[in-house]
C-alpha cells in the first residue's frame, strides 16, 4: 500500500476520533441553545468524515487483492 494512503487513512482516522470526543465534550460546556447548535454540528461533521473514512477503508481494501499490472500471471 502507497504511503499517502496510509498517511489519509491516519488523518481521517485522528479526525474522526477528534469530532467524536468533541460531541460529548463541546455541548456539555455550552449553555441554552447553542448546545444543541453544536451537538448537530459536530455530530454531522463526524457522520461526514466517519462515512469518507469507511469509504477509503472499502476502496483501499478491495484494491490489495487485485495484482498489480506488471506481475506475471
Amino acid at each position: 500500500m502507497a504511503v499517502w494512503k496510509v498517511l489519509l487513512i491516519g488523518v481521517l482516522a485522528i479526525a474522526s476520533l477528534g469530532l467524536a470526543m468533541a460531541t460529548v465534550a463541546v455541548p456539555l460546556a455550552e449553555e441554552g441553545s447553542k448546545r444543541w447548535l453544536w451537538f448537530f454540528g459536530l455530530f454531522a461533521a463526524t457522520a461526514v468524515t466517519g462515512s469518507l473514512l469507511a469509504l477509503f477503508l472499502r476502496y483501499a481494501g478491495n484494491n490489495m487483492f487485485e495484482k498489480p499490472r506488471w506481475a506475471k500471471r
